[in-house]
C-alpha cells in the first residue's frame, strides 16, 4: 500500500469484517435455495417415490389448517418437554457429582458409560416389560437416548476448572456456598449449556423413537401413517415440520446460551 491508496485485497478484508452478518445470512440463504431448488427438481423426476417441495408445501398446510399435526404435536410435545427438564436436572446434577464427588465418580462413572455405549433400542424390549408402554416408560426411553451429552459435558467442565482458580476462592476464605457460586456454576455453564443445545434436538430424536417402540402416538403415529398409505408428501411434510421445530428450538438454545455466558464475550472482546 503505497500514497495512502489500500489494496484490493485489504478492502475486500475491511468489507468482510464490516458485513460478516450480512455475509453469513446471504450464505445460509443462498445454501437454502439450492437445496429446495435441487428437491422440486428430484420431486418431478421420481413419481410416487419423492414429491416436490410445493407438494409438500400444500400437504403440510392442510395438516396444519384443521389436520392432524397440532393435536399430534401437542400429545408429542408433553412427552417432549418432560423429557428435556429432566435431562437438564438430572443431567447437570449427575454431571457435577461425578465431578466433584470421588465416591459418586467411583460407584457410577462406569454405569454411565456403559449406557452411553448401549444401543438404546436394545434397552427397550426390557423398559417395555418392566415398565409397560405407558407416558413414563416412553420418558425413560427417551431420556437414554438424550441425557449423556448434558451429562458428560457438565462433568468434563467441573474436572476441567483450573486449579488456581479453586485456590484463589480458597485464599480469600470462600465457602462451600460461595465456591459454587462464584467459581464451579460460572465456569461449568458454557459446557452445560453446549450439552443442553444437543440434547435440545435428540431429545426430540428420543421421544420420536420411544413413541415408534412403545404405543405409537403423537407425531410418531402421523409418520407410521403416511408410510402405511404410502403417502411420500404426508411423511416429507411432517419431517420438514419436525426438522423447521428443531432448528427453532437450537436456536432458542442459543439464544439462552448467549443470555447467561454473556461474559464470555465481553472476555474475549
Amino acid at each position: 500500500m503505497t500514497g495512502g491508496q489500500e489494496s484490493f485485497g485489504a478492502r475486500v478484508a475491511r468489507f468482510r469484517i464490516a458485513n460478516a452478518w450480512w455475509i453469513q445470512i446471504a450464505c445460509y440463504a443462498a445454501s437454502i435455495l439450492l437445496l429446495l431448488v435441487v428437491w422440486q427438481a428430484l420431486g418431478n423426476s421420481f413419481g410416487v417415490l419423492f414429491v416436490p417441495f410445493t407438494t409438500t408445501m400444500k400437504q403440510l398446510w392442510i395438516m396444519l389448517d384443521g389436520g392432524p399435526l397440532l393435536p399430534a404435536l401437542w400429545v408429542s410435545g408433553k412427552l417432549y418437554l418432560v423429557t428435556l427438564a429432566i435431562n437438564i436436572v438430572v443431567g447437570v446434577g449427575v454431571g457435577l457429582a461425578i465431578a466433584r464427588l470421588k465416591l459418586i465418580e467411583a460407584a457410577f462413572e462406569p454405569y454411565i458409560y456403559i449406557l452411553y455405549a448401549t444401543p438404546t433400542i436394545s434397552l427397550v424390549p426390557f423398559v417395555s416389560v418392566l415398565f409397560g408402554f405407558e407416558f413414563w416408560p416412553r420418558v425413560l426411553v427417551a431420556v437414554l437416548i438424550s441425557i449423556f451429552p448434558i451429562l458428560l459435558g457438565t462433568a468434563e467442565g467441573a474436572r476441567s476448572i483450573p486449579r488456581q482458580h479453586l485456590d484463589v476462592a480458597a485464599i480469600f476464605g470462600s465457602s462451600e456456598a460461595q465456591l459454587w457460586r462464584d467459581v464451579i456454576l460460572p465456569y461449568v455453564t458454557p459446557y452445560a449449556m453446549t450439552g443442553i443445545k444437543q440434547s435440545i434436538a435428540l431429545t426430540m430424536v428420543g421421544a420420536l423413537v420411544a413413541e415408534f417402540f412403545l404405543n405409537p402416538d403423537g407425531i410418531a403415529a402421523l409418520l407410521l401413517e403416511g408410510t402405511t398409505i404410502v403417502d411420500t408428501a404426508w411423511v416429507l411434510a411432517v419431517t420438514v415440520f419436525i426438522a423447521a421445530l428443531a432448528v427453532f428450538l437450537v436456536g432458542v438454545g442459543e439464544l439462552i446460551e448467549r443470555y447467561l455466558v454473556r461474559w464470555r464475550r465481553t472476555a474475549v472482546g
